[in-house]
């Protein structure tokens, strides 16, 4: 009778270490798993890193900087006046000098420096008496200012920015332009644009305007384009 007791004693405690060795297994599992995903995660993201760091764009950049000096002989500045909307008078007059510098990146070029000298005594329109007119004090006076100076300043989504000094006196010029790089040469063409002489206090429109009746005043604006061809 003790025999058998204490056999089924034994039997119980063995039974529940067991059950508490399968606790310790299982819970070491479940302790176990979360690395063991991890590792397994990790390795793949350690590949997709690897991947996309090994895909590298390199882009070549050309990048070439000229300085140009103006061909007065090739260039030449357009310029009219109105009559109300309508175009009234032509004409031209010659640069005297000039420079540009231009940066072509990837064939974009690009101004980043220019200077222009223009001989107001070369103002040209197939008249004489408007010819005389136009040099005469009261207008552009040449014989005191012989040159009109161009200034630059920005050369920004296909615009042209900068100061045109005339008579003595600045007024800002913007003008559309496209510039076009051949070879040794480059071209750069002026957009129509407008200056309103008035800014200038011209003597001839000061004048008109204190003396004439409204309805005889000229227009004061005056419109402009170019042809700038540089050589290298």
């Amino acid at each position: 009778m003790k025999q058998c007791f204490l056999r089924n004693i034994y039997i119980c405690m063995s039974k529940q270490i067991n059950v508490k060795k399968m606790k310790k297994v299982v819970i070491l599992g479940l302790f176990a798993m979360p690395f063991f995903f991890a590792s397994c995660g990790g390795g793949e993201a350690d590949a997709d890193t690897t991947d996309s760091d090994s895909t590298v764009v390199n882009e070549e950049v050309e990048v070439i900087e000229a300085s140009y000096t103006v061909d007065v002989e090739a260039s030449t500045i357009n310029w009219n006046n109105f009559d109300g909307e309508e175009v009234d008078h032509v004409g031209t007059v010659n640069v005297l000098n000039g420079s540009m510098d231009i940066t072509t990146t990837n064939g974009v070029a690009q101004i980043t420096a220019a200077a222009l000298t223009v001989d107001m005594n070369t103002i040209v329109e197939g008249s004489e008496k408007l010819e005389g007119h136009l040099a005469a004090p009261d207008f552009f006076d040449v014989n005191t200012f012989a040159t009109t100076e161009f200034t630059f300043d920005r050369h920004e989504n296909d615009m042209i920015y900068g100061t045109a000094t005339i008579i003595g006196k600045e007024v800002a010029v913007e003008a559309p332009t496209t510039v076009t790089v051949d070879g040794d040469n480059a071209t750069v063409e002026v957009g129509e644009f407008e200056i309103d002489f008035t800014a200038l206090e011209m003597p001839f429109f000061v004048t008109e305007a204190a003396e004439a009746p409204v309805e005889e005043h000229h227009n004061p604006v005056i419109g402009f384009s170019a042809t700038i061809v540089g050589t290298k």
